[in-house]
C-alpha cells in the first residue's frame, strides 16, 4: 500500500490552518516521515524568517494510506 504525504501550513497568529495539500506518495511510513520532515524544512526556509515570525507560521504533516491508490486497484 502506498503512503501519501499531506502538508498543512498553519498560523498561530491567525489561529487557523490551510487545507491539507498532498505532496507525494511513498512505499512505506518511514520514507514518508523522512520526506515530511525534509519538505517542512524546505518550505519553512522558502517562506523565510520574516514571514514565519510575523505570522507565527508552523507546518505539520500527515502520512496516511493513499486512498486514491487503493481505489484504483479495485480493492
Amino acid at each position: 500500500m502506498k503512503i501519501a504525504l499531506f502538508m498543512i501550513m498553519c498560523s498561530a497568529a491567525a489561529n487557523q490552518c490551510m487545507e491539507p495539500h498532498k505532496l507525494s506518495t511513498f512505499n512505506n511510513q518511514y520514507d514518508c516521515l523522512l520526506g515530511g520532515y525534509e519538505e517542512s524544512i524546505k518550505k519553512t526556509k522558502e517562506i523565510g524568517k520574516l514571514e514565519v515570525n510575523e505570522h507565527q507560521i508552523y507546518i505539520k504533516f500527515i502520512c496516511a494510506p493513499d486512498m486514491k491508490e487503493k481505489k484504483g486497484t479495485g480493492v
